[in-house]
């Protein structure tokens, strides 16, 4: 090509960049649910529901799904929430509720309305007005929008606009398909500015006095986080990661729920009592997890092995335990010991995805490789983007012949880490078997 036909295709290729980038900041200005203000987002509610519905299922799986045996706490958190987006600003959006099954105290809403709370948090609060509290918090980022407008806002700052512009054109799906595989993760860790607190503050307190809640349960929420911040820093630094906690918020709730009427409202505890009684009750089983995990960590496998085997006789059924165990067991080369646990955690929690993958391994550890291979396709359905539990399903596949589905899960690994140890290998092992990345 030519110097003066490279320049003139440049300056088109350009001129075309900056009419689409001028044609999707027009098409991207939309009124704000809440304050009715037009404002530049990069992402349509059909869209922001879109994503929220394909990463949920995700986000659900990396706490440890939903806690077992424990439909009646489901219903009630989901009616609570249903409840207060009632009467929102967004009240036709396809709104979910959930209690997870992670002993972090933590809440966190993903985009299109998808609202969880941990176990970790609800076991420790006292009244469903503490509850609702935060659940109309996390409603007020979903009503105003808070996620799409991080969206924007990096997508701006990184530069990208251009590319997307000229990469997607007019893919109504297009900032959905910027997700990266590790999207659900940080989806659950949205962290919001300062502002985006105070309004989701005070959005909260809007819905859960319109829904006949004592605002001061806001304020005993906040006091728990500042107890929970001084006594037991570990358990709450995910929540103050994304949610910041400035004493300013604290006062301003202080303020607010003593300015309103409704602050003499008796709290709702009996009901709330009576639905938490079996969580509160297995509190001291997952207590005893979260220590063997702790010690996991540091690589002391006979004092975890021991942690986990109390948990267990606190509560037989929470299959996350066995397959804890059985990870410490593998770890102390106790191979049949360790599939005898993988095996029981995947039978009681097959529907999550940490015990398929765990079982996954240990049996890979005791060379069997078809049990392998469907232990890590159960949980390569659960969580399609997760890398490691890809690289082994990959593995299984190759150990049994099947080379087409073995490369091509290589493929993604390679792909989706290309810098990880996991792609790295991917890579390597494509080469052995004569194909490229």
């Amino acid at each position: 090509m030519s110097p003066l036909r490279r320049l003139l295709t440049s300056r088109i290729v350009l001129w075309a960049a900056c009419a689409a980038a001028l044609a999707l900041f027009v098409a991207a200005c939309a009124k704000n649910p809440v304050t009715g203000e037009e404002e530049l987002v990069l992402m349509s509610e059909r869209q922001e529901i879109a994503m929220g519905n394909e990463y949920y299922p995700q986000v659900i799986q990396l706490n440890h799904g939903l806690p077992p045996n424990d439909p009646h706490l489901q219903s009630y958190v989901t009616g609570l929430g249903n409840r207060l987006a009632t009467l929102s600003h967004r009240p036709k959006v396809p709104w979910e509720f959930a209690v997870v099954n992670s002993s972090q105290v933590n809440a966190f809403a993903l985009p299109g309305g998808k609202i969880s709370v941990t176990r970790g948090l609800i076991t420790k609060m006292s009244s469903e007005d503490e509850l609702a509290s935060v659940v109309g918090h996390e409603i007020g980022h979903v009503t105003a929008r808070h996620a799409v407008a991080g969206y924007t806002r990096q997508i701006l700052l990184s530069g990208a606009l251009l590319g997307l512009a000229l990469a997607l054109g007019d893919n109504e799906y297009a900032p959905a398909a910027l997700a990266a595989a590790g999207v659900a993760g940080s989806l659950m860790m949205l962290s919001y500015s300062r502002d985006q607190e105070r309004q989701s503050d005070e959005l909260g307190f809007k819905y859960m006095t319109a829904a006949g809640y004592n605002p001061m349960g806001a304020v005993k929420t906040f006091q728990l986080f500042k107890s929970l911040q001084k006594h037991e820093p570990g358990e709450i630094e995910s929540l103050l990661s994304s949610h910041p906690l400035p004493r300013e918020r604290i006062e301003a709730a202080r303020q607010r729920a003593l300015l309103s009427p409704y602050s003499n409202r008796p709290f709702k505890t009996a009901r709330f009592n009576r639905l938490l009684a079996r969580q509160k009750k297995r509190a001291p089983a997952y207590a005893a997890a979260d220590r063997g995990n702790a010690l996991a960590q540091k690589k002391q496998w006979p004092q975890a092995v021991s942690q986990y085997r109390r948990a267990i006789s606190i509560y037989p059924r929470e299959g996350i335990f066995h397959s804890r165990l059985a990870l410490a067991q593998a770890q102390m080369k106790q191979g049949r010991a360790a599939l005898s646990s993988a095996r029981q955690g995947a039978k009681l929690s097959g529907y999550n995805f940490y015990p398929s993958f765990i079982l996954g391994m240990v049996e890979r550890g005791n060379r069997n490789y078809r049990a392998s291979l469907s232990a890590h396709q159960r949980a390569h359905r659960l969580m399609p983007d997760h890398v490691i539990n890809n690289f082994y399903l990959g593995y299984a596949y190759d150990r049994v012949g099947q080379r087409s589905q073995a490369i091509r899960a290589y493929r993604e690994v390679a792909h989706d880490a290309p810098k990880s140890n996991y792609g790295q290998a991917a890579v390597k092992r494509l080469g052995q078997l004569g194909f490229s990345q």
